[in-house]
């Protein structure tokens, strides 16, 4: 088994429910009249979101691949927060006050994650390390000894 595949079945899950409750809403409308395009968006984004959030956090990967993950995440969060707005009636002035909360909640998050790591970590903040100038005197000292 590959180690991706519970966030991918996870994900063709989440779509796979909301296509079957936009088809009952179109079959059924009495009792389903309530589901929408609109809130498919919200369940697909949402829970798509949260999947590829959680990865980012709990995958064991390059720094930058996490925190292009949790982005990712963050990114479509937002997006269903916007699917959310056009399936309710949510007040206008706290709309862009929410989003950037999740923004700032994906920032925290990604710190977290990270345990606040940089993406270019190399070889030059080892100890012993040393730069061109210091390896080319120590390769003409040996050059010279022999």
């Amino acid at each position: 088994m590959g180690r991706n595949l519970v966030y991918k079945l996870l994900g063709a899950l989440v779509v796979l429910v909301a296509a079957v409750l936009w088809l009952l809403s179109v079959l059924v409308p009495e009792t389903f009249s309530w589901f929408s395009l609109a809130w498919a968006g919200v369940m697909i984004c949402g829970g798509l979101g949260l999947i590829i959030l959680l990865q980012g956090c709990f995958q064991q990967n390059v720094t930058t691949i996490k925190k292009l993950k949790i982005w990712f995440g963050v990114a479509l969060i937002v997006c269903a927060f916007g699917c959310l707005i056009s399936a309710i009636t949510i007040p206008e002035s706290i709309i862009w006050p929410i989003i950037a909360i999740i923004v700032a909640l994906g920032l925290v998050i990604t710190i977290f994650a990270v345990r606040g790591e940089r993406w270019d970590e190399g070889d030059n903040h080892k100890a012993g390390y040393k730069n061109y100038h210091e390896r080319k005197a120590e390769e003409e000292k040996q050059n010279e000894n022999k």
